[in-house]
């Protein structure tokens, strides 16, 4: 059901003002008084008739088109068809009702319609938050013959659309991830010739090879030195653990830390499947904790990302042990576990416990975001008594958290303490380290 609603053009209020002034002044001069009451007259006998025929007027038949997903933080083109299906032209302003969670540009706008013309206008429109976007209505401000009203109709026009992460970094891995174009991401892997896990190939040896790889048996066969080639065990399984408590909402430039840890989350997952092995996520410090079973295949990156594209960190305070213990009775199969976090000191006893407990099952990784802003605050010069003590409270808490850092590489824990924009960088090439060191 439209809902309609009508207001004064400003033609016919330039046309009211001036029969106040003409009022102002037939009440001096009383001559003018016939004047005035013909002018009221014909202006309200004139706003009438407009009134009527602007009601008459059908609004436009309204489409909206654009395309299944966006991607956070990426502009998109919406297109809107607009037809007048009436015997006579038209001029409508149309505006569509966008979601909070969104900039736009390029609206409202106004059309010039003949009869049964129909006109496609496009604006451009920039999520600013993942998940669901809700598109609910249209609103069009069609105009009298006579511009002296305008007559708003709310078109009811609903689309529902997701919003994922931004794809491009991934798309651009895409095209560069071959063997010879990995160091061009700074994805470094270290390729060791003939060594891995898994049996591979018999080939002929070649100067470089380890006698170790030589097999006797075949070399005996056919008369000339044969050596077993291995590649990187394949098959294995990825655990992303995700902290879904408050401080992933800490904002560094238009990314949140959670928003950053989803990226990263999307690059190694690719790379992850291409090498054949398995990605799942498990949530914690968060109400609406979600496991994803580990999915093999580079088709699967999909599954991920419809799993958390539009999980949104809360406030609680981040629970390391209990996200542990549900880690635990989950997955059984030994797995690289990567817990993405951003680490305090207060975290010490908590952590300590859930990382022992997950040593036991699986290889542990750590990965804590810095703030970009406390990086910054250090750069920036000491000039009164409140910069020194900022400065010094500062290098207090970064101590204190260095020390758990240390804490835990000391104990065994992989552990990365990075800026948001290179977790995904460093966080794939830990995982190819490993895998590629046999420790996975």
């Amino acid at each position: 059901m439209k809902l309609i609603k009508f207001k004064p053009a400003p033609r016919l209020i330039q046309l009211l003002i001036v029969l106040i002034v003409m009022g102002l002044i037939s009440s001096i001069w009383t001559e003018a008084e016939i004047y005035w009451g013909i002018t009221a007259l014909i202006i309200l006998l004139f706003s009438l008739i407009d009134l009527w025929m602007v009601y008459k007027i059908l609004p436009p038949v309204i489409t909206r088109s654009l395309t299944s997903t966006l991607s956070v933080g990426i502009k998109h083109q919406v297109k809107l068809s607009v037809t007048n299906n009436n015997q006579s032209s038209m001029v409508v302003d149309v505006f569509d009702h966008f979601p909070r969670q969104a900039e736009v540009e390029g609206l409202p706008r106004r059309l010039f319609l003949d009869s049964n013309e129909t006109a496609v206008l496009s604006y451009v429109i920039k999520p600013l938050k993942r998940g669901m976007l809700y598109f609910e209505k249209l609103e069009c401000l069609v105009s009298s013959p006579f511009s002296l009203w305008q007559f708003t109709h709310d078109l009811p026009l609903l689309d529902e659309i997701r919003v994922y992460p931004n794809y491009a970094p991934v798309i651009e891995y895409a095209l560069l991830a071959t063997e010879n174009h990995l160091s061009l991401m700074g994805i470094l892997k270290h390729r060791r010739r003939g060594q891995g896990m898994d049996f591979h190939q018999l080939r002929e040896f070649r100067k470089g090879d380890s006698l170790k790889q030589i097999d006797w048996k075949a070399s005996s066969r056919m008369r000339k030195m044969i050596a077993r080639e291995y590649q990187d065990e394949r098959d294995q399984q990825i655990i992303v653990m995700m902290d879904c408590g408050h401080r992933m909402l800490a904002q560094d430039g238009d990314l949140s830390h959670f928003d950053h840890s989803l990226n990263a989350l999307l690059l190694l997952g690719y790379v992850a499947l291409r090498q054949g092995d398995s990605v799942g996520v498990s949530t914690f410090s968060h109400d609406d904790q979600r496991w994803i079973k580990p999915v093999k295949g580079v088709a699967n990156i999909n599954s991920l990302l419809n799993g958390v594209f539009d999980l949104q960190p809360g406030s609680a305070a981040p629970d390391y042990s209990s996200g542990a213990r549900d880690l635990v009775i989950r997955q059984r199969k030994r797995s690289l576990v990567l817990i993405l976090t951003n680490l305090r000191d207060d975290d010490c006893d908590d952590l300590k416990a859930a990382v022992h407990l997950l040593k036991k099952y699986h290889k542990v990784v750590v990965a804590s975001l810095q703030e970009q802003v406390i990086v910054d605050r250090l750069e920036q010069p000491v000039i009164n008594l409140q910069d020194a003590l900022t400065v010094a409270a500062t290098h207090t808490y970064l101590s204190k958290r260095d020390l758990l850092v240390k804490q835990l590489r000391n104990s065994g824990i992989n552990t990365l303490d990075v800026l948001p924009g290179e977790l995904a960088l460093s966080l794939t090439n830990t995982y190819l380290e490993l895998k590629t060191s046999g420790q996975i």
